[in-house]
């Protein structure tokens, strides 16, 4: 994953998430502080910009100068690019991927959840057009479901780093091609 795509997703999750922070630090030790509250050295809505613009072949690409990427706020951290926070309307866990809207939604189709009812968990898309990011939002629908809420996530996850890395490898092989000549 390329600095730039791994700034993409941060700034995609902080964007989404009303509690969450961003920190980044710079190759010359400068902390900066991306968050919806006050103090905040730039918001989630500017960062947004400034990110989409980055990516934009004839911008300058800043995301080299950023040695370390940490989400905090009101997410916690729980492994394989899965998140975690509390809300007065439940427990829920976050992820973002490169993958579109439609791509996600069908792969989310296919995860194997078959222990748990119908009703059990609730999946939110939100696309995020500018950054070329979909962020998924899974809730249980029910406390008693709670219990499945991470083992679900790392599902969705799993089958996210797949395709991902399926569409890189894809990608990649007719570059090749095309810079080999090769049809």
């Amino acid at each position: 994953m390329t600095p730039l795509e791994r700034l993409r997703l941060a700034t995609a999750l902080v964007h989404t998430i009303p509690d969450a922070d961003l920190r980044l630090r710079t190759d010359d030790g400068e902390l900066i502080v991306v968050t919806h509250e006050a103090g905040a050295d730039i918001d989630p809505c500017k960062m947004r910009r400034l990110v989409a613009a980055m990516a934009c072949p004839d911008r300058p690409d800043l995301a080299n100068h950023i040695t370390e990427v940490s989400l905090g706020g009101g997410l916690t951290d729980l492994g394989g690019g899965v998140f975690g926070s509390s809300s007065p309307d439940g427990v829920h866990r976050w992820l973002a991927s490169l993958l579109g809207f439609a791509t996600l939604s069908e792969l989310l189709d296919g995860v194997d959840l078959d222990a748990l009812p119908d009703h059990a968990m609730h999946a939110c898309l939100k696309p995020d057009p500018a950054l070329g990011v979909t962020v998924v939002g899974i809730t249980s629908n029910d406390a008693r479901f709670d219990h499945a809420l991470d083992e679900t996530a790392a599902q969705v996850a799993a089958a996210c780093f797949v395709a991902e890395l399926c569409g890189s490898a894809t990608s990649a092989r007719h570059a090749g091609d095309r810079i080999g000549g090769v049809s």
